[in-house]
């Protein structure tokens, strides 16, 4: 790696913190990697720690540490925060009151009827409670991000209402009682065991001497408070890459006063990323320009520079249009006057709605749209089944997942099954679920019984022999696993698309954790922190929002819906030109056009919905000269 001066000396730190301001395209991750690199070959007895903000980060990191270590990175963990909570509660939660076979709550509807129990059994005036329950478990992800405690009056809402403690501490005690853990809640369990556990906390220490955080700036209190706790006060080995000019997850809890509280808190030493290898120099002055703008920035921030050579062709085109339906249309109809290849190019909007009006487009037009959206469970039956048995085979006596399977086999297989009557044959047989129910499922697949199946009953039955014979008798999970993979049940678009987007997230996560060392609950937990989104098709144009982008870059951008009430959002209109709302704004705007190696387009509409509009401040604030299309 040819590095410069201040890469090089960020590589080569050892011992104390120190803070990497990194801009965009700055080689921050190689930085890292390197360093890691670096520290494991030596200091042959010390291990690593990084922590980051996506799977898709920590993969990436990964498989560049495994390239620089010949494979041999065992003595690194690179994991997000989210993960690392769970390895502390699957080792150490009894301390707490959490067994290590503990599930993630990933429906909506199970936070929602957790909430609802915990409601009924509350013993102050519940009157005031609001009636919009969604918002409520909204709020109460804001305590658990807030590293909230249960205290009398919360900063900023006094009077506090009583029963939001109490609210909020019975949640937390159905969790446990329940062995079931919402996302904040891995987080607030974590930093609790810590906490209340010098124990604990001091051995989690000694088995990591060295920690790096990636993207430092999207953290929330938890997790900056579960980091305080990993790290000696008297010699904090503490790594962090950050960035104040990309803090665009307020909403998420980020803060820029937290960066200032981490360099009064750590007395760090600071070194400066400026110099931005990805983006054509005229997009460089522009972000500088733009960021200018923004009061709330680390007093010594130097800005930009640009550090790659271009030739000369057109780098920028800023484009007006009626309105959103001209704007959307333009796009396809560049990409093919240019000659680009599609999967090249990006289309980037604030809002997710204009982006699906382009996705619509570009399916019209011949082309493929990627639309990311999370999805937190799978949806085609026979994929759905299989996870649900396995999530019985982790929790034998646990009567949701009992239902659960029930549910998605009925979907599967057309076939019912009770749960009542599982559940009074489990209790003459030890009380395990699973064995009862794959006998229950057995009884009924007889060809009379079974007529109007969607799978073939010899195919059935061969299915349940290997659950009996790989989970029920044993738990080679993965071998089922495999061989479920293998064959074709329902032989649909979403079943293949499901199961190979499974194989992907598997092999991550085997790739993650060594194999042998991959328990049945460590598994289905790591699988619940993920998306089982499919992932992009090679050559689809990614339709993303900007916040969905951040990391990545490419060859052309297209950033569409550039006026006020739309970039920046209304709500940020709504507050004022220096509000802490704009100036995020302004952030995401300048993560948007940095994400540029080649070209950039922006465009804007006189109408949107109908809505005449002003074309955005933040072009006006760049230095860009429009112009008519």
């Amino acid at each position: 790696m040819n590095t410069n001066d201040n890469q090089r000396r960020a590589i080569e730190w050892n011992d104390g913190a120190l803070l990497v301001l990194a801009g965009p395209g700055s080689g921050k991750t190689a930085v890292l990697t390197h360093r890691a690199a670096r520290l494991l070959k030596e200091f042959p007895d010390s291990s690593v720690l990084a922590l980051t903000f996506t799977t898709k980060a920590a993969d990436e990191m990964r498989e560049r540490l495994n390239i620089l270590m010949g494979g041999r990175a065992d003595r690194a963990h690179l994991c997000t925060f989210h993960s690392f909570a769970g390895d502390i509660l699957r080792q150490h939660g009894s301390h707490v009151g959490i067994h290590p076979d503990f599930s993630v709550l990933t429906l909506g509807e199970d936070r929602m009827a957790m909430l609802e129990y915990a409601i009924t059994k509350l013993e102050c005036d519940t009157s005031s409670i609001p009636y919009d329950r969604k918002n409520l478990l909204v709020f109460l992800e804001y305590l658990f991000r807030e590293s909230y405690e249960g205290e009398p009056t919360i900063p900023g809402m006094v009077p506090t209402p009583q029963w939001i403690p109490e609210l909020f501490g019975r949640y937390c005690e159905l969790l446990k009682e329940n062995n079931r853990l919402c996302y904040g809640g891995l987080l607030y369990f974590a930093r609790k065991l810590l906490a209340g556990n010098p124990g604990v906390a001091r051995l989690t220490r000694l088995a990591w001497q060295f920690i790096c955080v990636d993207e430092f700036q999207d953290t929330n209190r938890a997790q900056y408070d579960l980091l305080k706790l990993l790290v000696e006060d008297h010699q904090p080995n503490l790594f962090i890459i950050a960035d104040d000019d990309q803090i665009i997850y307020q909403w998420n809890g980020a803060s820029p006063e937290r960066l200032l509280a981490l360099q009064n808190d750590f007395k760090m030493e600071l070194v400066q990323l400026p110099k931005n290898y990805r983006c054509p120099p005229v997009v460089i002055t522009m972000a500088n320009r733009l960021i200018g703008h923004n009061r709330t920035r680390s007093p010594d921030k130097q800005p930009l520079e640009a550090n790659k050579i271009i030739d000369d062709s057109p780098v920028l085109k800023l484009q007006v249009f009626r309105d959103e339906n001209d704007e959307v249309m333009s796009i396809p109809t560049a990409i093919k006057q240019a000659g680009w290849i599609p999967g090249d190019c990006v289309v980037l909007a604030r809002s997710t709605k204009l982006l699906e009006r382009a996705a619509n487009v570009l399916i019209n037009r011949g082309l493929t749209p990627y639309l990311p959206q999370r999805k937190n469970e799978f949806e085609c039956a026979s994929v759905r089944w299989i996870h649900a048995v396995l999530r019985l085979a982790n929790a034998r006596h646990d009567r949701e997942f009992l239902r659960r399977i029930c549910v998605t086999w009925l979907d599967f297989t057309e076939t019912s099954i009770e749960v009542n009557d599982v559940e009074a044959a489990a209790s003459l047989d030890g009380g395990d679920f699973l064995r009862a129910w794959v006998d229950a499922a057995s009884m009924k697949i007889e060809p009379n019984t079974m007529a109007s199946a969607k799978v073939d009953p010899g195919a059935i039955r061969l299915l349940l022999n290997r659950v009996d014979h790989d989970l029920v008798d044993r738990l080679t999970f993965i071998d089922l696993l495999e061989w479920f993979w293998a064959n074709k049940w329902l032989d649909n678009s979403l079943e293949t698309e499901e199961i190979n987007t499974w194989k992907e997230l598997h092999g991550a996560l085997m790739r993650e954790h060594s194999p042998e060392n991959v328990t049945l609950h460590l598994y289905l937990q790591e699988m619940d922190l993920k998306s089982k989104a499919a992932a992009r098709v090679p050559g689809s144009i990614p339709c993303l929002t900007v916040h969905g982008a951040k990391g990545m870059e490419f060859k052309h951008v297209f950033l569409i819906g550039m006026t006020d009430e739309v970039f920046p959002s209304y709500q940020a209109v709504k507050k004022g030109h220096d509000s802490r709302e704009m100036e995020e704004e302004r952030r995401a705007c300048f993560v948007a056009i940095t994400r540029t190696e080649e070209t950039l387009h922006m465009s804007w509409s006189h109408f949107y919905n109908g809505y005449e509009k002003k074309p955005s401040r933040f072009i006006e604030e760049m230095g860009f000269r429009k112009k008519s299309s």
